[in-house]
């Protein structure tokens, strides 16, 4: 079969995928652009930048983007392309790739362990298309709250990670705020190290057993423990100040409530558009 045709064939079906996908994402609350480097770095609680050389990086871990808002609608969270204008480009470097031409690297920021693309966004598409696992980059490194916050090394046990952006910064905040009284407290300065500690200990885990008991995972695909902190220490917050029973477990019972009552009015909302003939494929 012709190359052409064959790339041609290979971005249709990959858009159809993308299509699939976000139908799912329907339910499942999942966005359907990439992930955006502006609120990653954000997130991230970005101190710092640093070149980090030329080599290759596993594609499974290119998780969205550092472009303008245009770049991040023209893929979805997996690099499946959603707008047709995208065709010829991408068939061009399908082609490219399929007869061995040498491409230049793309260019990446590395945050924590993942990758956000600046430069390369079809060629992240195709390659994962192809079924390639690593792609060259020029990597810059970004360091992270995290890192800035040692959690890890004096915590071996944490599992700080979320999956949606804008979470690192809210829990910097927090354990910002719980450096704040502890000074008060004390009557002494206390390390940005030494509160995050505490602050696992005394706020992180005991909401994160209340999201244990409740099995609060198994309603929220996609979403991590300290995404789910965050969730329910924002709604414990509302409930006090709406003067309504809170604390912990009111506030997951709360998030499990609400989320049963979006999921109805999802799968309602879809029943109609299927009625209506609303949900069809690509024209």
């Amino acid at each position: 079969m012709d190359e052409t045709l064959r790339a041609r064939e290979d971005f249709d079906a990959a858009r159809f995928r993308a299509f699939r996908k976000a139908v799912l994402g329907t339910l499942t609350r999942r966005g359907r652009g990439l992930a955006s480097m502006d609120a990653a770095l954000a997130a991230a609680g970005a101190e710092g930048r640093s070149f980090a050389g030329v080599h290759e990086i596993p594609l499974e871990r290119v998780v969205g983007s550092a472009a303008a808002p245009g770049k991040v609608g023209d893929f979805d969270p997996g690099f499946l392309p959603i707008d047709r204008r995208l065709r010829d480009r991408w068939t061009r470097i399908y082609r490219a790739m399929v007869e061995g031409d040498e491409l230049p690297p793309i260019d990446v920021y590395k945050v924590g362990a993942n990758y956000y693309v600046i430069d390369g966004h079809h060629r992240v598409s195709v390659a994962r298309s192809l079924g390639r696992e690593f792609i060259n980059a020029r990597v810059i490194e970004v360091a992270t709250t995290a890192e800035t916050t040692r959690i890890h090394e004096l915590r071996p046990s944490a599992r700080i990670e979320v999956s949606r952006l804008g979470r690192y910064d809210e829990i910097l905040k927090h354990i910002l705020g719980h450096r704040h009284f502890q000074e008060i407290e004390r009557g002494h300065e206390v390390s940005l190290p030494e509160a995050a500690a505490s602050w696992y200990d005394n706020v992180y885990v005991p909401v994160a057993e209340v999201i244990r008991k409740h099995r609060i995972l198994e309603h929220f695909p996609g979403w991590t423990e300290a995404d789910l902190y965050v969730e329910i220490t924002r709604r414990w917050l509302e409930l006090s100040v709406a003067g309504q029973p809170s604390g912990p477990d009111n506030a997951a019972r709360s998030l499990l409530a609400e989320d049963a009552r979006r999921w109805w009015q999802r799968r309602r909302s879809l029943r109609l558009q299927e009625r209506r003939g609303s949900l069809r494929p690509y024209e």
